[in-house]
């Protein structure tokens, strides 16, 4: 055991105390551990290179504990100019308060959207809602999810809420289980349907949202299944496509071609190009990586840490970038070292360490921005919307 696993058991047990939690979640999070990781989504103290024998572990408990993740994925445009308060008012304290923690941070631009699913042998209340992140409207719409429902009671995430152009229907990873899947959808898309292997359908649900343009959609299948996620209009013409691939295990490090990136500890945090054109970081017998291929990654955030003290920073930006620096909540900001070529044609740089100051956490409202050899700003995103 691993102080990693600990602190999820802890996790678990407390969430356990709170609300009706299947109390053998633990042993089945694992035994449903295999699902796509994202390290660098989860919150200060989990947020960090693990062990690669570890990752599944902690992957499948995160399911159970309250408010784990910070996901980060694709979301839906506003109809119009739409406002920053809240559609109607929703008192946090009359909710759980995991979903009202989360409601504090992104208050709900518009209503919220409760869809059920049934997912791994539980009936699962998915809440959905719009909002914006705080002090940074002009960023866009954020799409955040509670659920609520056996082991899966608890999760609670946030995403971009920006449908890219030209896309009719985009996967948010806003996905905590393994089994469900949800993300928006153009105004035309009038169902979404699940097809497995084997020939097996399985029927999702889309939603419309009031004072948002697109629609959401929520789908659910088994984890170890792959399947394509068909989008219809209400004449039944296939309008968009989507994979929702089989879990991967976690990679091994390639025997070469890596770009050392910065000493940590006794070892050096060093990137690869790993299979499906994405990247893994390496040191010691630690990884973390990315589901995401580099070409719809634009701009990446990693964390590193040890339980005895600060993290740091650290990821991947678009060529031409020449320094990152995070601006956080109270208005500090924190300068990386000129970032490092990355491989030739592969259009990103690798940036960090960005030291954080002890006892800091990272909310909603973090900032990271990106800055060319000039100086001069070329992005400000929230930390929320990285990929």
């Amino acid at each position: 055991m691993n102080p990693v696993e600990d602190r999820l058991r802890e996790a678990l047990a407390a969430r356990a105390a709170q609300s009706p939690v299947d109390p053998d979640a633990w042993d089945k999070a694992v035994a449903r551990s295999r699902h796509r990781v994202f390290p660098w989504r989860w919150p200060a103290w989990v947020v960090r290179l693990v062990p690669v024998a570890a990752v599944a572990v902690v992957a499948g408990v995160v399911i159970a504990a309250t408010t784990l993740g910070q996901s980060i994925g694709q979301g839906a445009r506003p109809a119009g100019s739409a406002s920053t308060k809240p559609a109607s008012p929703h008192p946090s304290a009359s909710l759980p308060a995991g979903m009202a923690s989360v409601v504090d941070q992104i208050p709900p631009a518009t209503p919220f959207v409760p869809i059920s699913l049934r997912a791994d042998g539980h009936q699962v209340r998915v809440s959905l809602w719009f909002g914006y992140v705080p002090a940074d409207a002009a960023a866009g719409l954020a799409l955040c999810q509670y659920d609520s429902g056996g082991a899966y009671s608890g999760y609670s995430t946030c995403t971009s809420g920006q449908l890219p152009a030209g896309k009719l229907a985009q996967w948010a990873q806003t996905d905590g289980t393994g089994w469900i899947h949800l993300g928006v959808a153009a105004p035309q898309v009038t169902s979404v349907t699940a097809l497995l292997p084997g020939g097996q359908t399985v029927q999702g649900t889309v939603r419309a949202v009031r004072g948002v343009a697109d629609k959401v959609w929520a789908v659910s299948h088994p984890a170890d299944s792959a399947a394509m996620l068909v989008f219809r209009d209400a004449a039944g013409h296939v309008v968009a496509r989507l994979t929702t691939p089989k879990p991967s295990s976690p990679p091994s490090r390639p025997s070469q071609g890596g770009i050392p990136l910065f000493r940590y500890g006794n070892d050096t945090v060093t990137g690869y190009r790993i299979s499906g054109d994405r990247i893994g970081f390496f040191e010691g017998g630690s990884s973390s990586w990315s589901d995401t291929p580099i070409s719809q990654s634009a701009l990446s955030v990693n964390n590193i840490g040890v339980d005895s003290g600060p993290d740091d920073l650290y990821g991947y930006a678009p060529t031409g970038t020449a320094r990152v620096a995070v601006r956080l909540a109270d208005g500090r900001l924190l300068t990386s070292p000129p970032t490092i070529a990355g491989w030739p044609g592969s259009g990103v740089v690798f940036w960090g360490p960005v030291a954080l100051p002890a006892h800091t956490g990272l909310g909603y409202d973090t900032i990271v921005i990106t800055y060319d050899r000039a100086g001069h700003v070329l992005r400000e995103v929230p930390l929320l919307f990285t990929q």
